[in-house]
């Protein structure tokens, strides 16, 4: 399956570079569009886009991948929660020394992902579909149904994703290897003394951190947890002014994903939920970040402003 998605990937980096109208693409938009109880995403570029996508095998995951694109105007983190989207993550990657704007789609559950583009290829509609649907058998009760990215032609149109199947005479082949490989008559094995082993104790992985408050204090801002936090990761973000805090791990028990702060130089606190991680965003109110010092605290993380 890895070779598969591999291949695919290779076979749109090459599209992308063949693409004799690709120019350097900036995303303009990625917006969540609600209907019902359904969500779509609209995702707009300047120049026609050059894309493939794909469901993470295994994961509630989705990935758009749009070739030659900066995805510096949009938003790092889209908390939709509507639909089977929980959240969009919006990153820039290098594939190849190709600069890939890359979606990440987190949902509740499984589900397929399509992509359509307008005319133009400056405009695609992102659509989500249960798996497993009335009348067809669920992906579990097939042998092997791997679905395979899609990438666009030169013509605009764009390949929907096929399952594909492992063919029946490579089966046929790993049947009858292993028919021949097994010898006619097992020799018994030769007895064996019971030796009795000392239990090593494993190592117990430290609990998980779950976020408890918001707290604003004169000179600070504090993220009360209910544990230390064992590790995290801050990511300076540009136009606008951000500061990204990861706690891998982590949970929250906030019953809101945003929360106005209007001092410091910082307008608002964001919470993102992911499946291995939480992304908490600070969004700066001004032209800069202010200056602050981060530290972590026996309950949670503390932030002083300068």
């Amino acid at each position: 399956m890895k070779m598969m998605l591999s291949t695919a990937i290779w076979m749109f980096l090459l599209l992308a570079y063949c693409s004799s109208d690709l120019l350097a693409a900036e995303l303009l938009d990625v917006n969540p569009v609600v209907t019902g109880g359904n969500v779509s995403v609209e995702v707009t570029a300047d120049v026609p886009m050059t894309y493939t996508y794909y469901k993470i095998p295994g994961q509630a995951r989705a990935v758009v991948d749009i070739a030659e694109a900066d995805p510096e105007k949009v938003e790092p983190l889209i908390v939709v929660n509507k639909g089977v989207v929980s959240s969009i993550s919006v990153d820039k990657a290098q594939i190849a020394g190709m600069v890939v704007s890359r979606l990440i789609f987190n949902l509740v559950t499984e589900s397929d992902i399509a992509v359509t583009a307008s005319a133009d290829r400056k405009h695609l509609t992102v659509t989500f579909g249960h798996a497993a649907t009335a009348g067809i058998p669920s992906v579990k009760s097939q042998p092997v149904a791997i679905v395979s990215p899609s990438a666009t032609s030169d013509s605009g149109t764009t390949a929907p994703p096929k399952p594909v199947d492992v063919p029946p005479a490579a089966v046929a082949v790993l049947t009858a290897a292993a028919s021949t490989a097994a010898p006619a008559v097992a020799p018994p094995p030769p007895a064996r003394i019971a030796v009795s082993e000392p239990v090593v104790p494993t190592d117990t992985p430290p609990a998980a951190a779950s976020i408890k408050s918001i707290v604003i204090g004169d000179t600070y801002l504090e993220i009360q947890t209910d544990r230390a936090i064992a590790d995290y990761k801050t990511i300076a973000l540009k136009k606008p002014e951000r500061l990204a805090l990861d706690l891998p791990g982590a949970r929250s028990t906030l019953s809101t994903k945003s929360v106005a702060i209007n001092k410091f130089g910082i307008s608002a606190l964001r919470i993102g939920l992911y499946p291995a991680h939480i992304r908490i965003v600070l969004d700066a109110s001004g032209a800069t970040f202010p200056k602050h010092a981060m530290t972590a605290t026996r309950n949670g993380i503390r932030i002083t402003f300068k």
